[in-house]
């Protein structure tokens, strides 16, 4: 919901009348679990950018074909959840073989720290309208998650592959990495929001917003 109130505010609108489809579609990758969908290696193993690319051509499409916004909030949020996985850093690489030993445990350490983050906003990028741009920024996001991934094993190993939830403090290099990957993750999911909303045919007319490199902008913690 975060990233949802950064979309354009005619589609913020219906995401909002719309949020337990929007919910609904967030989670919906989850039904039929495929770990190749959800990652993307350095060494081009996994396909999730090509699971994001399939969805965000069936949101585009369902704009432009004027389906029940219920249904498009669904997509937006099948979007949401690959966009996700762009920016966590274990589904970026596989290059440490002790990764089995804490993979499950940092999803559930990032979760129970997600509510004590400062979440900002990085901005949109000026250049992102067409699809080899939106690839561009896909990379990026890996290229930083692939770079972060040392370091949560790194962290592992420091408190001897404990428990994150209790061996991690809001001072570690794990908080830092897990903050930092939800914030670039929420600003990630509200610029192709903004990108499918415009190829599809829709209008932003917020006359000024943060941009990408110039702007960090602090985000309110969203209702519940």
């Amino acid at each position: 919901m975060d990233a949802a109130r950064l979309a354009p505010p005619d589609l913020y609108r219906q995401l909002r009348r719309n949020r337990a489809a929007y919910l609904q579609g967030v989670g919906e990758p989850f039904a039929e679990y495929r770990a190749e969908f959800h990652q993307k290696h350095a060494d081009g193993s996994g396909r999730l950018d090509e699971a994001l690319g399939l969805a965000v051509e069936k949101a585009i499409l369902s704009i432009q074909l004027l389906r029940p916004f219920n249904e498009i909030s669904y997509r937006l949020g099948v979007v949401s959840h690959y966009v996700a996985d762009l920016n966590n850093p274990l589904h970026s690489s596989q290059g440490d073989p002790a990764e089995g030993r804490y993979y499950a445990d940092y999803l559930r350490y990032v979760e129970s720290a997600q509510p004590r983050f400062a979440v900002v906003f990085y901005g949109f990028d000026a250049q992102l309208d067409d699809s080899a741009e939106l690839r561009l920024m896909w990379q990026e996001s890996l290229e930083r998650s692939r770079h972060f991934y040392g370091f949560v094993g790194r962290e592992y190993r420091r408190v001897g592959f404990a428990s994150g939830r209790r061996s991690f403090d809001d001072r570690s290099a794990a908080f830092g990495i897990a903050s930092l990957s939800h914030s670039h993750a929420v600003s990630d999911v509200a610029g192709v929001f903004r990108y499918i909303w415009l190829q599809a045919g829709g209008v932003d007319n917020r006359r000024v917003f943060p941009l990408k490199g110039r702007d960090i902008v602090p985000i309110p913690r969203a209702a519940p």
